[in-house]
């Protein structure tokens, strides 16, 4: 070997790079060479030995070892090519390749089998750019043979996002029924509704029908019955493969049952896909009914509805896969996603205290004149409210916040015609219908709204003395004590707390005596504190409604998609005057306006 100059590089990344790039001369011109390799159409080539124990956990223990390979200096390789150890051996001494869609599979390959993971990702990052609907399937499948991670994710994230098209070529249509079955089984599948997914099954069927009927009932299992239209199940149920059946047959019918009979999906044997739906905060107020998509940062407008609902009387809550709305003196509504309209619900609770207690639903009724209070839960069969508790009379406290944790109805705080606002709260067991009382909160509230999750109980907001309040409580359940929480950026009274995404908003209600609160705010973790998030956009309809209130509920993309979407402003706090009617439980007007 020529002379050659000192490396002059101070840096250590350069003068690394020099180094190796030195020893890669010497090896292509065989100098100080002590170990040959040998690829699988005999081609030899010349390495150092401690060059590739470094880069190779495969070499260093081999070198290291009593075999032959030690004591010849040669190591011959039966599934590597010339073409492709030479590729290799440049990247152990560079640390770059030229990965070609000719070379990549056997780098991969090649890379997996001598243990140098780098490489494996590099020709992993090939594959990556070039993926599309005709190679996603091949490319995960020799993802998976290699263990490359980062390849695995991504084709895995490119099926899911088009499988309704990848589904159609022939990677997947030449798939075995236990990788269909796989493939569709995953929550993570973008579909625009489930009806997909039954396509798919029906398109791969079909591809080989007298070879892969036999399949089908076990497939079929894996569509999401309970997340189908009226519709499409109608058409299902007549299919001949699902026809011919009894298993498929069977399931198809007691779905259409169970759509009839209003079962919640929080009790269905499926969650639903992903991609197929979104959660978003539903907010009512007067007949006009908005729901919001945090992600999108978007407002939408479901259909009015023929009854005004007033967040001082009413509640609105999501039950199964549908609203309900419930309101003190007048009746209920419910709202159905697939028909997008609003319809008479056969239910008077004479309560807008409803909460869900494992499934069921609740209501506490305040008889001021009987001085009783009453818990009661809805029949779903019977279409009717059944008394479960007639104790509890010594407040018969009226605007208290009740919520739901575990099997126990909680009431807080509250409110009497004596002006005599509360601190103290009782909890109600479903199970062993009785009441008992809980620690009292730091401050006396009426008409304070909250929610519970994760064992932790938020109370915010209310009334006390006339003074409107913007303070915030948490009670933990284990220990029976409050502490303060982060107040809010704006005080509000019969407002609604709702828990969406893993995320605390807070909207509606009532600024004061003839302002309603427009604002949206979500507790940011990370700042631990409240943010104002936006505005409902009710004043680009009207500028006179009712107080709204809200909950959080899964809506279809597809149903999304067909509902107009609403232009707001974030920055916006409005404060429009809204229509007022005296009710008998209505605060008394001695609030300080600021």
């Amino acid at each position: 070997m020529e002379d050659i100059e000192p490396i002059s590089a101070v840096e250590q990344v350069p003068f690394c790079v020099e180094l190796m790039k030195r020893l890669n001369i010497q090896r292509k011109q065989n100098y100080l060479c002590d170990i040959t390799l040998v690829s699988k159409d005999n081609r030899e080539l010349k390495a150092h030995r401690n060059v590739l124990s470094a880069a190779s956990p495969f070499f260093c223990k081999l070198l290291q070892s009593d075999m032959k390979e030690k004591r010849e200096g040669i190591v011959r390789f039966e599934d590597i090519s010339g073409s492709v150890m030479e590729d290799v051996l440049e990247f152990i001494y560079t640390g770059t390749v030229k990965v070609t869609q000719e070379n990549a599979e056997e780098l991969i390959a090649a890379g997996n089998y001598l243990i140098i993971p780098s490489l494996k990702t590099a020709s992993g990052w090939f594959l990556e750019r070039e993926m599309s609907n005709l190679n996603c399937i091949s490319t995960f499948y020799l993802a998976e043979k290699y263990d490359c991670d980062e390849l695995i994710t991504s084709s895995r994230r490119f099926i899911h996002e088009n499988i309704v098209s990848v589904a159609k070529l022939d990677e997947f249509l030449h798939l075995e029924a236990k990788e269909i079955e796989r493939w569709i089984s995953s929550d993570e599948i973008t579909v625009k509704e489930e009806a997909d997914v039954f396509t798919i099954i029906l398109d791969w069927v079909n591809h080989k029908e007298s070879e892969r009927k036999a399949a089908f009932e076990e497939l079929f299992c894996h569509v999401r019955l309970g997340f189908l239209s009226r519709d499409c199940l109608h058409d299902i149920v007549t299919n001949e493969l699902v026809r011919d059946s009894a298993v498929c047959l069977r399931l198809t019918v007691d779905a259409t049952l169970k759509m009839v009979t209003f079962v919640n999906e929080d009790h269905l044997p499926h969650s639903p896909r992903k991609g197929l739906d979104a959660r978003v905060l539903v907010t009512r107020g007067g007949k006009y009914t908005f729901c919001y998509i945090p992600e999108q940062d978007q407002w939408k407008r479901l259909p009015d509805s023929a009854m005004e609902l007033n967040a001082r009387t009413s509640k609105m809550i999501k039950f199964r896969d549908q609203l309900l709305t419930f309101t003190k003196y007048e009746g209920a509504e419910r709202y159905d996603p697939i028909f997008n309209d609003w319809s008479a619900f056969k239910s008077h609770a004479e309560s807008s205290n409803v909460a869900i207690v494992k499934g069921e639903i609740y209501a506490v009724q305040v008889n001021t004149t009987d001085q009783k209070t009453t818990v009661v839960k809805y029949n779903v069969e019977l279409c009717r409210w059944e008394a479960v508790d007639l104790s509890i009379d010594k407040d018969c406290r009226l605007n208290t916040c009740v919520v739901a944790a575990g099997r126990h109805l909680y009431m807080i705080g509250g409110w009497k015609n004596t002006q005599e606002y509360f601190a103290n709260g009782e909890r109600f067991d479903t199970v062993e219908k009785k009441w008992e009382e809980i620690a009292d909160m730091q401050v006396e509230r009426g008409g304070a709204f909250g929610m519970a999750t994760r064992e932790k109980i938020y109370v915010a907001g209310g009334l006390c003395k006339g003074q409107r309040l913007n303070t915030c409580e948490m009670y933990s359940v284990s220990t029976n004590e409050w502490q303060f929480f982060q107040s809010l950026n704006f005080a509000r009274y019969h407002g609604s707390m709702v828990q969406l995404n893993g995320n605390l908003y807070v909207l509606g209600g009532i600024r004061d005596s003839k302002q309603s609160e427009l604002s949206v705010e979500y507790f940011d973790t990370a700042e631990d504190k409240w943010i104002q998030k936006t505005t409902i956009p009710v004043e680009s309809i009207s500028t006179t409604y009712y107080p709204f209130t809200g909950c959080a509920m899964r809506l279809s993309k597809g149903a999304l998609d067909e509902l107009c979407t609403l232009e707001h402003s974030s920055e916006q706090l409005s404060m429009i005057q809204f229509t007022s009617t005296y009710s008998r439980d209505t605060f008394p007007l001695t609030i300080n306006n600021d």
